[in-house]
């Protein structure tokens, strides 16, 4: 039992850290703003960066794309094993219990569930609100900066 998770937590620390990596340096998004207008000097100088960031992800992808198959390789391999001995340590604990313990448990879990249940709904109303205002100021600002360039000609 103690060799599952002493390789189990490295490679949890691994994958987390990659995680952070990834999300640290993942591509912009669709809500990315248009660049402003630029004069052809500095035009070269983007188009060079832009090679120059395509290429380092490209490198960095390239990298932490074996290692995350590593993790999803040891955690297929160790997970079911874990959960199968956690489940029968939970099967031997519960029968120790009164019957009435166990209803009271069984309560209890099924409470938590429904609140769990109404949780995840409610912060789906948050995100999707949240969601929306981010929309309706990108699409305020493009309109702005659609107007600065028409008055700006």
């Amino acid at each position: 039992m103690r060799t599952p998770i002493r390789v189990l937590i490295p490679v949890l620390a691994l994958t987390l850290v990659a995680w952070g990596v990834h999300a640290a340096v993942k591509p912009m998004g669709g809500d990315a703003k248009p660049a402003p207008p630029v004069d052809d000097a500095r035009r070269g100088e983007i188009a060079d960066l832009d090679a120059k960031i395509k290429q380092l992800r490209q490198e960095f992808h390239a990298e932490l794309d074996p290692l995350q198959a590593q993790v999803k390789t040891v955690r297929d391999k160790y997970e079911p094993q874990i959960k199968s001995l956690e489940d029968q340590r939970k099967t031997l604990a519960e029968e120790t219990k009164l019957p009435k313990i166990q209803e009271l448990d069984r309560q209890e879990e099924a409470d938590l569930a429904a609140l769990a249940d109404r949780e995840k709904a409610e912060v789906e109303k948050v995100k999707t609100r949240y969601a929306d205002e981010r929309k309706a100021i990108l699409q305020k600002y493009d309109e702005q900066r659609k107007e600065a360039q028409l008055s700006g000609k």
